[in-house]
This record gives structure tokens, sequence and C-alpha cells, in this order.
């Protein structure tokens, strides 16, 4: 059984949560529900859900000022929210689960199931959310040996399918593994400067040089060159 806490300011949503919770999810008890930041900490703090159905939007703020007050995220997290569409993409990349207003009963039992099941680490997933939305988009969390970084959107020169995920390569010509697919990364990458040149790579053409020569031949400004079928054709003395 997963006991969880509902956090909305209004409490007819609240009353809705509640009800389909426990009409069509006979796997969660509501154990308690709160309206604003201090009442949401405290109801976290004392009574130890491992779900929190949390509605994105609050009247003094949003659920991220919670999560910020607490000393570990130990539960899984469901957000609820009427559609923010810069939220949603951060939330969406970051692997945590979202529903929308009006709930959907199907969509929340799924939600719910996804939950119980899920090995999501909460507060790297928070640190991902919390990471884009204050850079605004400019940056975008890698998962690397050495943990999670942030790294600038601009310095970013070209992002490849790989069998595992990705490859991200930088203008310093160093290279980041990660497990997300390209369309991942497209849709948290909001600049229009990045475009698809096959179905396996996004590129930044601001750092790319005019184009000469081949069209299908592309080479960027730290000497990095690739074909059209992805591959890196040469690279200038400089390279690591």
């Amino acid at each position: 059984m997963l006991r969880s806490v509902v956090v909305d300011d209004e409490l007819k949503s609240r009353e809705v949560i509640k009800t389909l919770v426990e009409t069509f999810c006979p796997e969660v008890e509501i154990v308690g529900m709160a309206e604003d930041i201090k009442g949401a900490v405290e109801a976290i703090e004392t009574l130890q859900p491992n779900l929190v159905f949390l509605d994105i939007t609050l009247k003094e703020g949003d659920s991220f000022q919670i999560l910020q007050a607490l000393d570990e995220i130990n539960f899984e997290i469901i957000f609820v929210t009427a559609y923010d569409e810069y939220s949603v993409k951060a939330i969406t990349y970051s692997g945590i689960t979202c529903l929308f207003k009006p709930i959907d009963i199907e969509e929340l039992q799924q939600a719910v199931k996804k939950v119980a099941k899920s090995k999501t680490n909460m507060t790297t997933a928070y640190q991902m959310v919390n990471g884009i939305l204050k850079s605004k988009f400019t940056k975008i969390p890698v998962i690397t040996k050495a943990g999670l970084v942030f790294t600038s959107i601009k310095n970013i020169t070209y992002i490849i399918a790989s069998e595992a995920g990705s490859t991200i390569y930088f203008i310093d010509n160093e290279k980041v593994e990660s497990k997300r697919n390209i369309a991942e990364f497209e849709d948290v990458i909001l600049s229009t400067k990045f475009q698809r040149i096959d179905n396996k790579t996004l590129v930044n053409t601001a750092q790319l040089k005019p184009i000469q020569g081949k069209l299908n031949h592309l080479e960027f400004l730290n000497g990095v060159a690739i074909s059209g079928d992805s591959k890196i054709v040469s690279r200038n003395s400089n390279t690591k």
C-alpha cells in the first residue's frame, strides 16, 4: 500500500484527487492533504508518505519550493498541472510522472502503477527539473560518471544517436555519453539554432562554419567535420 499526501491550493482539486485515488487506485491510501508550502512540508515530514501528488502552481509559489525545503526526497512524486509548457518539458526530461487537469482516470491508474515500480532517484530528478527551469533552458543536465552536471547548450556542437542513447559533443572537443535519445534532447533544447540533419544527428548551427563545398559535409568552428552519415571525417591539429 502506498501512503500518499495530496498538495493543491484548491479544496475542490484536493477532494477530486482524493476521490479518484480512493475509487480507482486501491493500492494507494490518502493519509494527508495540504494547501500551501508550509502545510505540505509539515505533512510530508510528519506522515512520511511513499507518494506525493504535487500541484505545480500554488498561490504563494510552486511545488519546487516544497521539495527544496525538505532535507531528503525519499518518496515518489506525481506532478499535477493545468499545463505549463516549460515546466512539463523539464519534468518529462527528468523522468518524473506528470498528470494534467482535469485528471483522466486511466492516466491516473497508469501513473500510480508506474511510480509503484519506479526506481527513479527523486533527488536527482528534482535537481534536473530545478536546474533546467532556473537556467531558463540555457543548460541541460547530463548524468556522467562523475555525477549530475549541467552543461551550457551553446557549448554543444552536435548530438549523435548511439546504441546506448546519445553522444554529446562539445566545442572543446570533449564528449559525454547519455542514455537519453535524440528526441528527448530536442524536447528540452528550445534554441532554434539546433537542427536535425538526419534521423540521428542534432546540430548546433551556431557552431557551423559557412557552408563550403559538399552539402553533406559539415565543418564546425572548432575544426571538427562530420559527413552526412554523422561520421567524424576530420579534426584540426588542436583537437584532443
